[in-house]
């Protein structure tokens, strides 16, 4: 994302897909999207911004064609020094924080359900750190 415009660019199978969103934007029901990609490039961004790494909780086909049709993202969890994903237990017990994207039609994704609220502490990376050796801001 170029967080001076709020302008994301995606690719997805060598066609640039490019999305304008605040750059404090956080998901909402019924948000828009023009691909399954630029979808997950958002919540990632998201998350990242709000402090918590994601994973894939479902994914759902279509009968007909074998695409997907419906994605679930969610909170992987953060264990207390930031470093580490909650450690597994007996008795796991997984974030509730998710967003569940359905395609409408080809070439339309949407925010079905969004549930915000974590069951642990975030962490939140400062702007410098997400900095990459790509980026000339650095030099």
């Amino acid at each position: 994302m170029d967080d001076q415009n709020g302008t994301m660019y995606t690719s997805e199978g060598g066609e640039t897909t490019i999305v304008e969103v605040s750059t404090n934007q956080e998901p909402y029901e019924g948000m828009l999207f023009e691909s399954e990609d630029a979808a997950r490039v958002f919540y990632d961004d998201y998350a990242s911004r709000v402090g918590f790494l994601t994973r894939v909780l479902s994914s759902r086909k279509s009968e007909r064609d074998g695409s997907i049709i419906s994605r679930g993202l969610g909170c992987r969890g953060v264990s207390d020094n930031g470093r580490k994903v909650m450690q597994e237990c007996a008795q796991r017990e997984f974030c509730t924080a998710m967003v569940l994207l359905r395609q409408e039609k080809p070439g339309s994704w949407v925010v079905k359900k969004f549930l915000k609220d974590h069951n642990h502490p975030l962490v939140v990376q400062s702007q410098k750190s997400r900095r990459t050796l790509s980026d000339p801001s650095i030099f």
